[in-house]
């Protein structure tokens, strides 16, 4: 089993995208180095922010969300945009396009 997770962020505009950039980029760190990580990649389209991790299990997405950069990136997200997120279990990792088409119709927003 695999679990996937995408989220998408929208900037409230330009002035907030130097912090949103600081945080992504040490999430993105951050969940490189997560044990049990086995994706993690990101992609822009139409104005919002994409990323995409693929875990072990749920409980490694849970740690990785719940401690260090991310922990922190979530509680300012508010100030610098809005976001919505989708996961789920499956058999192997998907491929882009198909997790971002689910988003697209069950994310919710955070």
């Amino acid at each position: 089993m695999v679990y996937v997770s995408m989220t998408g962020f929208r900037p409230k505009g330009v002035v907030q995208l130097p912090m949103f950039w600081w945080r992504t980029t040490w999430s993105f760190v951050q969940a490189r180095r997560a044990p049990g990580n086995l994706l993690t990649a990101g992609r822009v389209s139409g104005g919002i922010y994409l990323t995409l991790t693929a875990w072990a299990d749920p409980a490694s997405m849970r740690r990785f969300v719940s401690n260090g950069a991310h922990l922190q990136a979530m509680k300012n997200s508010r100030k610098l945009g809005t976001g919505r997120v989708f996961g789920y279990a499956c058999d192997e990792i998907p491929d882009w396009e198909s997790v971002y088409e689910l988003w697209k119709l069950h994310g919710r927003e955070v």
